[in-house]
């Protein structure tokens, strides 16, 4: 797998990626922001619920948070920008309830130069605000007035036991329960929704914790403590699987 940082930094909580990658996968994984890429070169196949998608040069990807997608990447080098959205920064951006964004591979040259412009403005420019509320304004016109909606009750419930158990590890037992459904039942809905197995949306929401913590520079070896990894080699191959590298390499990334 080849996964070569050009920059990495984080804004005012928002996480801004400027990659190249080459005979590389990344399996199926979920994100807790918005996730907006531009292509800038090279193709990349997405899959995106069930389905395999070619990413151009100069197409866009879009996913809202908790949307399951993975990525491959063939001989030729793929480049692209990635902007990670928190919720609540999007909301007071937007100055509204989070939208559902239309998913997937759009070309858009508007939204395109947007999102460029905004990952290569430097840390201190004064523009950056700027660029950031004009990205959030292109973002919103790929939206709806709906808010992200609720899955079913049944498996709300089940992710919010997730959600509220991130130190450990589940069991189908102990979530089939939260649901109020036969495991049975509770496997098949859970997939049906979510597009994946509990147990492993159940890690990914780990991960993605754990690349919180990291962001907010606490060590490797804290954050797989305080979320439960004892196994620090599960934890670091679970993490690099997801991310393409090392939760220590992403910590220096993000440090510099």
């Amino acid at each position: 797998m080849a996964l070569s940082v050009v920059d990495w930094n984080t804004r005012n909580n928002i996480e801004c990626s400027h990659l190249t990658a080459s005979n590389a996968a990344f399996p199926l994984h979920t994100h807790e922001e918005y996730v907006i890429s531009a292509n800038l070169s090279g193709v990349e196949q997405l899959t995106l619920n069930g389905q395999t998608l070619p990413v151009l040069a100069g197409d866009i990807t879009i996913y809202n948070p908790e949307t399951l997608q993975a990525s491959r990447f063939g001989d030729v080098p793929v480049e692209f920008f990635s902007v990670h959205l928190p919720s609540g920064v999007f909301a007071d951006l937007a100055d509204r309830s989070l939208p559902i964004l239309r998913e997937g591979v759009l070309r858009d040259p508007q939204l395109f130069a947007a999102i460029c412009d905004y990952v290569r403005s430097p840390a201190d420019d004064r523009n950056q605000q700027q660029n950031l509320l004009w990205l959030t304004h292109c973002l919103l016109q790929h939206g709806s007035d709906s808010e992200i909606a609720e899955a079913p009750i049944a498996i709300g419930r089940a992710l919010e036991c997730m959600r509220d158990n991130l130190t450990e590890k589940l069991t189908l037992d102990g979530l089939a329960a939260a649901s109020g459904l036969s495991k049975y039942h509770f496997v098949r809905q859970f997939r049906q929704e979510m597009g994946v197995a509990p147990l492993q949306y159940h890690m990914q929401l780990r991960l993605a914790a754990a690349r919180n913590l990291l962001r907010h520079r606490n060590s490797t070896l804290d954050v797989a403590h305080q979320l439960g990894f004892y196994d620090q080699s599960h934890f670091i191959n679970s993490f690099r699987k997801m991310m393409g590298i090392t939760p220590h390499h992403y910590l220096r990334i993000i440090s510099r």
